[in-house]
C-alpha cells in the first residue's frame, strides 16, 4: 500500500486519534473517563425521528429527567447541593455532560407540568423525581432513601444502565421500609414496564418471570417493597436479556450472555 493513498492516510489518522485518547485518559480519575465515555456515547444516538411525535421524547434518545414541581422545597435543597460548587454536577460538566433544562441536555431539569405523557406513566407521588428514558420510554428510576446517594455513579448508572460505583461501605443511611431480609439499592429497572411498580405487581413478577431465581429466597411474601424490588434488579442485571425493540420493527429477546448497553439500539426494557 503506498504512503500516499487515501486508504493508509485515514488508518494513520484513525491510529494517532486512538493514541491520543488513550494517553488523554492516563491519570484520570476512573469517573472522568467513565462519564466522558457515557456521554459520548449518548450524544451518537440522537432521538429516533419515530418518537418525535411525542413531545415528551424530543432531544436526546438517552437522557436523565430531574423532575421538579413549582414551591417543593425539597427539591431546591437537592439542586442547591447537586450545583454547589466541587459538587455532582459539576464534576460530571467537567467531563462533557450537558445539564440545564432543554431536551438535548444529558440531565435534564424538568417541572412535571410540562411532560404530562411521563408524568402519567412515572405515577410520582415525591418530588424531586429522577428517571432515564430512552426514546420517550421510561426504563430507570432512583429512589431516594435506600442507602444509595444520588451522585455521580448514580446518574451513571440512570443513563448508561450499568453500575459501576466501587465497592465500598454503605454511604446513606436507609430511610424506607425494610425487613432486613435484603439490601437495599435505589436504583431500579423498570417491571413490566411500570416504573412504580405496586408490591403484588413486583411479587407477581418474580414469582412467574424469574421464579426460578426468585425460589432461592424463600418466602418473600413478606419482604417489604423495597426489598423486592432490589431483588428484582439485582436478578435482572446478573440475567441479563431482556426486550429490544427495533426501529421501526418487532422486538426481539437478547441473548443473556450479551453485555447489557442503553446505547446500541433500543434498549426498551418492558419485561425484565
Amino acid at each position: 500500500m503506498s504512503m500516499r493513498s487515501p486508504v493508509y492516510a485515514a488508518l494513520l489518522l484513525t491510529i494517532v486519534a486512538g493514541i491520543t485518547i488513550f494517553a488523554d485518559d492516563q491519570g484520570q480519575d476512573p469517573i472522568q473517563i467513565n462519564a466522558r465515555k457515557i456521554v459520548t456515547e449518548a450524544d451518537a444516538n440522537p432521538a429516533s425521528t419515530a418518537k418525535q411525535q411525542n413531545p415528551d421524547s424530543k432531544g436526546l434518545r438517552s437522557r436523565v429527567l430531574f423532575i421538579t414541581k413549582q414551591g417543593c422545597e425539597r427539591c431546591e435543597t437537592e439542586l442547591n447541593r447537586l450545583r454547589a460548587t466541587g459538587g455532582v454536577f459539576e464534576k460530571l460538566q467537567s467531563t462533557g455532560w450537558r445539564i440545564g433544562e432543554g431536551p438535548n441536555n444529558h440531565i435534564q431539569i424538568v417541572d412535571y407540568e410540562n411532560i404530562p405523557g411521563l408524568m402519567q406513566l412515572l405515577k410520582a407521588k415525591e418530588f424531586p423525581t429522577v428517571a432515564c428514558i430512552v426514546d420517550g420510554e421510561i426504563v430507570r428510576s432512583f429512589k431516594d432513601g435506600c442507602t444509595t446517594p444520588l451522585d455521580v455513579w448514580t446518574f451513571g448508572w440512570l443513563l448508561k444502565g450499568e453500575n459501576e460505583r466501587p465497592k465500598s461501605a454503605i454511604s446513606e443511611a436507609a430511610r424506607v421500609e425494610s425487613t432486613g431480609n435484603y439490601r437495599l439499592r435505589g436504583n431500579h429497572w423498570t417491571v413490566e414496564g411500570d416504573p412504580n411498580p405496586s408490591k403484588e405487581m413486583v411479587l407477581r413478577h418474580l414469582r412467574g418471570i424469574h421464579g426460578n431465581s426468585s425460589t432461592a429466597y424463600g418466602a418473600i411474601e413478606n419482604w417489604s417493597t423495597e426489598e423486592l424490588r432490589s431483588l428484582h434488579d439485582d436478578i435482572h442485571e446478573r440475567e441479563g436479556g431482556g426486550v429490544v425493540a427495533t426501529y421501526g420493527g418487532p422486538a426481539y429477546a437478547q441473548p443473556a450472555n450479551r453485555s447489557l448497553d442503553a446505547f446500541s439500539g433500543n434498549r426498551k426494557v418492558t419485561g425484565r
